[in-house]
C-alpha cells in the first residue's frame, strides 16, 4: 500500500516541474517585446527630435529666401526708375525742329539718265528747354523725293542756349546722278504742278548740360515726312518727328 501511494507522488512531481517551466516560458515572452517595444518608441522619439530640429531650420531659410526675393524685387524696381528718369529727362531735353523753307532751284536730266539738281532747304531749330543748354555735334542733312535722293549737306557743330532758336538755311548740289528716267519725269511734272512732296532726314548727336551737369553724344534723328511744298510756300512750318537712339533708315 505504501508503494502504491507514492508512484502517484512522483508521477505528479513532473507536472508541477513543467507547469513551473511552463509559467517561466510564458513571463519571458512578454518582456523581449516589452523591450521591442521600448526600444521602437526611443526610436520614435528620436526621429521626432530630429523632425523638430529639421523643422526649427526650415523657416529660417525660408525666410532669408523671401527677403532676399524682396530686396531684388526692390532693387529691379530702383533701376527701372532710374532708367525711365533718365529717358524722361533726355527727351525732355530733344529739340524742335520744323522746316521753313524747301524748293527746287534747278533740276536737269541729260540722255543718260544724269541728274544735276540744286536744292534750297532752311530749318528751325528751337531749344524749348528753360534751363538746359544743348550742344550739338556734327549734323547731317539729307533730302529725297519718292525715294530719289536730292541732296546732302554737312552742318558744323554748334551750342544753343534754353529758349532759343537757331535757323539754318543751306544750299544742296547734286551732280551726275544715277536716276530713273520715270522717276525723274514724276519729279518734272510735280515741279510744274507744284505739288513737290520731300522728306527731310537731320541726324547727329547732341549734349544736354545743366549746370555742371553734362551728358554729350546722344544719337538723334530729325524725320520730316511728306513735306509738301505747297504748305511751306503758304508760310506753314511742319514739324519734324524728332528721337533719341535712332539713325538714318537705309535707302534702297
Amino acid at each position: 500500500m505504501e508503494e502504491q501511494q507514492t508512484k502517484p507522488a512522483l508521477v505528479k512531481n513532473p507536472s508541477t516541474g513543467s507547469r513551473k517551466m511552463g509559467r517561466r516560458v510564458a513571463f519571458e515572452v512578454p518582456s523581449s517585446r516589452i523591450m521591442q517595444s521600448r526600444s521602437s518608441d526611443i526610436s520614435d522619439i528620436h526621429s521626432s527630435i530630429d523632425h523638430l530640429e529639421k523643422g526649427r531650420h526650415h523657416p529660417c531659410c525660408f525666410a532669408c529666401c523671401a527677403w532676399g526675393c524682396i530686396l531684388v524685387f526692390i532693387f529691379i524696381i530702383v533701376l527701372l526708375f532710374a532708367g525711365i528718369s533718365y529717358l524722361g529727362f533726355l527727351k525732355a531735353g530733344m529739340p524742335k525742329v520744323n522746316v521753313r523753307s524747301i524748293n527746287i532751284t534747278r533740276l536737269q536730266v541729260d540722255s543718260s539718265q544724269k541728274m544735276d539738281a540744286d536744292i534750297s532747304l532752311g530749318l528751325r531749330i528751337s531749344n524749348k528747354n528753360e534751363k538746359l543748354k544743348l550742344l550739338y555735334g556734327p549734323l547731317s542733312v539729307d533730302v529725297t523725293s519718292e525715294d530719289v535722293p536730292l541732296g546732302m549737306a554737312k552742318l558744323k557743330g554748334f551750342s544753343q542756349m534754353p529758349k532759343n532758336d537757331t535757323d539754318l538755311d543751306m544750299t544742296m548740289a547734286l551732280h551726275n546722278a544715277d536716276v530713273d528716267k520715270y522717276a525723274a519725269d514724276d519729279l518734272k511734272s510735280d515741279i510744274n504742278a507744284n505739288e513737290m512732296v520731300f522728306d527731310v532726314y537731320v541726324s547727329g548727336h547732341i549734349g544736354l548740360k545743366v549746370g555742371s551737369l553734362q551728358m554729350t553724344d546722344i544719337p538723334f534723328l530729325a524725320s520730316c515726312h511728306q513735306i509738301k511744298q505747297m504748305d511751306v510756300d503758304f508760310g506753314r512750318r511742319p514739324e519734324c518727328d524728332v528721337k533719341m537712339f535712332a539713325f538714318r533708315p537705309s535707302s534702297n
